[in-house]
């Protein structure tokens, strides 16, 4: 792979199952008849909330990983692929690593505890991820990242220095860089880089093996496109394990429903997001009318959870479903038709209100 740090900042988804567009699948399939172009498989890594899936989203110019402020976003192994000029990118979204104190704490599946590890092993590349706007955090990767590191040496990785944009002094990087990468690239020292015996004796807090870094926001997409150039060039001939037009390997229920997670983790506070259970009922495409039309339930614990979430008037539920409905629409880019219901085990949200208006008239 070539050597560079490449700095950036321009200012600037129970009723169908089939499914009917060409570019949804559920597995890893190989097209109809061999099609050979160049592949590259990057592993996207790094800590909680880093911006692994905004990061994904802003390459694809489609928001195929969901995200939200919260962390833990993504719970499962997923895979976005772009193609562009006859190659396949295939971005491996990852959850981000957890503990199982975190696992236990926040109800996550148990697959997210091995999900970045899997990944990794299907990986010709890895990009880490790492939030410099966290001041606690941002001169040190997670030790666990380091750790998966180390175990796969021999892959080429390359770390992006995601939110930039919001540093207010931008001297503050270099010394960022230094700290994360060790004072090397691409197994050179940096320049005036402390390589004294008392440095390597230090307890180091970063990873010595990156072979490029990249300075971007993944919120804005400045520098992003730089790193879909540098994917692009390192590819390799090979025949292509997706039909050119797939853009994921997820099915559109299971995209629809972690969309609608998502939404629920940016507007609910704490926990209690991390609580719900989310469901689709119903899907369809309507291909003639070029629209989507969906119904997902969110089984709540308690009816004083629905009530909270519901908002006066239903206020606040109306304003996630605009929010989820939007978000679909720039996923599927088609209209979308959807239904969010709240239910408590076999109670729905209008069963709740009329017996909170009973109660009141007794």
């Amino acid at each position: 792979m070539s050597t560079s740090i490449i700095v950036s900042m321009r200012s600037t988804y129970s009723c169908i199952k089939y499914l009917r567009c060409s570019f949804f699948s559920t597995q890893i399939e190989q097209p109809a008849s061999k099609v050979t172009g160049k592949v590259v498989n990057v592993a996207i890594i790094g800590a909680p909330n880093s911006g692994k899936s905004t990061l994904i989203n802003k390459i694809m110019e489609r928001k195929i990983c969901a995200a939200s402020n919260k962390v833990h976003t993504t719970t499962k192994l997923a895979r976005a692929i772009c193609y562009e000029r006859d190659t396949q990118i295939i971005f491996l979204d990852t959850p981000g690593v957890v503990s199982d104190k975190e696992q236990k704490k926040y109800k996550l599946p148990l697959s997210m505890l091995g999900a970045c590890e899997k990944s990794l092993r299907c990986a010709n590349v890895v990009g880490v991820v790492h939030d410099v706007s966290n001041k606690w955090m941002r001169d040190s990767i997670h030790q666990d990242v380091i750790n998966m590191l180390n175990s796969v040496e021999k892959i080429p990785s390359f770390l992006i220095l995601n939110k930039v944009d919001q540093l207010k002094s931008k001297k503050q990087l270099l010394t960022t860089i230094r700290n994360v990468t060790n004072g090397v690239i691409a197994g050179r020292p940096m320049p005036k880089s402390d390589r004294s015996q008392a440095f390597k004796n230090k307890l180091q807090r970063g990873y010595s093996h990156f072979s490029d870094v990249f300075l971007v926001s993944a919120l804005t997409g400045d520098g992003v496109g730089a790193i879909k150039e540098y994917l692009i060039s390192n590819a390799k001939v090979a025949n292509l394990p997706y039909s050119p037009d797939y853009w994921t390997d997820q099915t559109p229920e299971a995209l629809i429903e972690e969309t609608v997670r998502a939404k629920f983790l940016d507007f609910l506070p704490q926990e209690i997001p991390y609580n719900l259970k989310t469901c689709i009922e119903y899907y369809d495409e309507l291909e003639e009318d070029e629209k989507v039309v969906c119904s997902v339930v969110v089984e709540c614990p308690s009816e004083r959870i629905a009530r909270l979430i519901n908002g006066a008037g239903g206020g606040r539920l109306q304003q996630i479903k605009s929010y989820t409905r939007n978000d679909l629409m720039d996923l599927f880019k088609k209209t979308v038709d959807l239904d969010l219901q709240l239910k408590v085990k076999n109670k729905t949200i209008d069963d709740i209100q009329n017996d909170k208006k009973l109660y009141r008239q007794k």
